[in-house]
């Protein structure tokens, strides 16, 4: 039988599509929950989502480590030799290592899965933006983590890809790219205004008054603590428990007070240069596509506005010669910070990493992470596994918190997770619409009583993935379901609630296990723990906390509703609790002092 060609599609912009021949697309991404009208009535079909199975997973996995070890060292010579210095690997591997590993998993996604598409269908064609691909480089490492939010920015990757790709037979036909979509984007939100009381303005100029007065006492070889997860009281302690002035530089160094990295514009000459000289042929054609991408998706605030954010980093008001810098927050996408810490660690300071929430030593496809690799101590809620840099202490955003409070006679609280784009291999987008699925399968198990209790508690709706329109999917589903919109404060929201249920592995199980909070969770095929983890996880599992299919915890809650207390506090649940609570999320009775020891010692 003769394949039927069709249209290669790769993006949601229907611009970009033929609606007068058979088409196919790419992924879950083309459509849209809100154009269902439009792509039901095509002739069309979806590509087989890529490496979903776990045995795949680890596989490719292992694959992106092996190629992470071969590319980062030759990539960053290239740059050492473009700056003429010699710094070392772990100097840009804290500076350069979140964007590295990103881009080597999320190119090994799209690779694949253009190569699968291609071997398993015949291609007619496709559409790409008439643009130059320079395009494609953006400023800093967190505007590269939203690429699929610029459609226009997805299309050129995959045009890339297809045309370094051998296996390409089809026509391309090319569409203007308009100045309009490159800068406001289909899903461009304006920026909210807040309404200051006068409660907030007062504090706003207390605040400015105090760190003015604070800068005066900021020792050259002063601890620079910034962002730690502590809060800011536990915060204070600390740098005062180290005989230092509290700083409170999580307040002078927000996300509204930093200053503006200055923009240049990409260097084509040379990044066409460093390309030929990081491009070599290779029998892996993974591997070639992603040398010649490299040097196309690095920000330019790592080559050529990297003379810019050095003199801005020699600007700050920060200790010259830390003793050692802590931080649980600011090594992902905080430039400044990354290169300052990278040359006071080149210089000998010691460099700090707290955890940074849930997933940390339990998830297969993201141990270690970069900040664990990089750090001289990487101190965990509790947990150590093989890595010297591990120093096992307390869950930090809960030091000297009042515990949080539940209901009785509540609400039954669902806590949803948000996609994320995040470093994978495999198709996230297919997985989190199966997730989404899983949550109304949930639903329609539960009894008349608890459903009529529910409130669904979404990802907040400003970070959300705005092509997936939850909500709109929601109404659809039962629109008399509550929904929150992920906007209230989680603690008042579990405060009147009996029950909290967490649908997939996050913090926040972590948080309501170690406040003792009545808490159940579910998840799917998505979620892969290392071997360490496995067997804490199943004491979870058998004590009914944990549940594996959207069933079953549906089940358990029919079965306790009316006496969720008796249930919580039955030897074998508050056992298996306590046991998983001590391995990843402690707490401590002396947060600082067993802290202070840690950092010193």
């Amino acid at each position: 039988m003769i394949k039927q060609k069709r249209y290669l599609i790769t993006t949601y912009d229907e611009n970009t599509w033929k609606f007068d021949r058979p088409a196919i697309f790419l992924g879950e991404w083309c459509r849209l929950y809100n154009r269902k009208h439009i792509w039901k009535n095509m002739d069309v079909i979806v590509s087989e989502p890529y490496g979903l199975e776990h045995s795949k997973r680890d596989s490719d996995f292992s694959k992106t480590i092996l190629l992470e070890n071969k590319l980062f060292p030759e990539f960053i010579q290239l740059l050492n030799n473009n700056l003429g210095k010699q710094y070392s690997e772990r100097f840009w591997m804290i500076i350069l290592g979140p964007w590295f590993k990103f881009i080597i998993k999320d190119l090994f996604y799209r690779i694949n899965s253009v190569n699968e598409c291609l071997a398993s269908h015949e291609i007619s064609g496709t559409t790409i933006y008439d643009c130059e691909k320079y395009l494609l480089t953006p400023d800093t490492w967190d505007k590269a983590v939203d690429i699929d939010q610029d459609i226009w920015k997805s299309n050129l990757i995959y045009a890339s890809i297809l045309n370094l790709l051998k296996n390409k037979n089809f026509h391309t036909e090319l569409i203007p790219l308009k100045i309009n979509d490159i800068y406001q984007g289909p899903f461009s939100v304006a920026k909210k205004i807040e309404k200051k009381s006068f409660y907030k303005n007062f504090l706003k100029i207390g605040l400015k008054i105090y760190n003015k007065l604070s800068n005066t006492f900021v020792g050259n070889n002063d601890a620079f603590i910034i962002n730690t997860f502590l809060p800011t009281k536990e915060e204070a302690k600390l740098e005062l428990a180290l005989g230092q002035f509290p700083q409170f530089w999580k307040y002078k160094w927000s996300k509204y007070n930093q200053p503006e990295l200055v923009k240049k514009l990409p260097d084509k000459l040379l990044r066409e240069s460093l390309k030929k000289q990081f491009s070599i042929k290779c029998y892996d054609n993974v591997e070639n596509t992603m040398r010649q991408l490299f040097f196309e998706l690095l920000p330019t605030c790592y080559l050529e506005g990297f003379e810019d954010l050095y003199n801005i980093v020699k600007k700050q008001p920060w200790p010259k010669s830390p003793k050692f810098i802590f931080t649980s927050n600011n090594f992902y996408f905080d430039e400044i910070f990354k290169l300052y810490a990278a040359l006071n660690v080149e210089a000998g300071s010691k460099y700090y990493v707290g955890q940074h929430g849930g997933n940390y030593g339990t998830q297969r496809h993201k141990s270690p992470r970069t900040e664990e690799v990089t750090s001289d101590k990487f101190i965990t809620w509790g947990w150590t596994d093989g890595m010297p840099q591990h120093k096992p202490a307390f869950i930090l955003k809960n030091a000297g918190k009042k515990k949080l409070n539940f209901n009785p006679l509540g609400n039954l609280l669902l806590i949803e997770h948000g996609y994320t784009k995040s470093d994978a291999t495999y198709d996230k987008k297919f997985f989190f619409i199966q997730y989404l699925n899983n949550q109304q399968k949930f639903i329609n198990h539960l009894d008349k009583k608890p459903r009529k209790k529910l409130i669904v508690r979404l990802f907040n709706i400003h970070y959300q993935n705005k092509e997936l329109h939850e909500e709109s999917r929601w109404f659809d589903f039962d629109p008399n379901i509550k929904i929150d919109k992920g906007i209230s404060k989680i603690d008042t929201l579990i405060s009147k609630s009996r029950l909290v249920v967490h649908s997939y592995d996050s913090t926040g199980i972590l948080e309501t296990l170690s406040d003792n909070i009545p808490t159940l969770a579910f998840w799917g095929p998505e979620v892969a723990l290392v071997d360490s983890a496995k067997p804490y996880y199943q004491l979870l599992i058998d004590a009914g906390i944990v549940h594996l299919s959207a069933k079953s915890v549906a089940d358990k809650i029919n079965e306790i509703w009316d006496d969720i207390d008796s249930w919580w506090k039955q030897s074998n649940v508050q056992d298996a609790r306590l046991k998983f609570c001590n391995r990843y999320a402690k707490k401590s009775q002396k947060p600082i002092t067993e802290l202070k020891q840690i950092l010193l010692s």
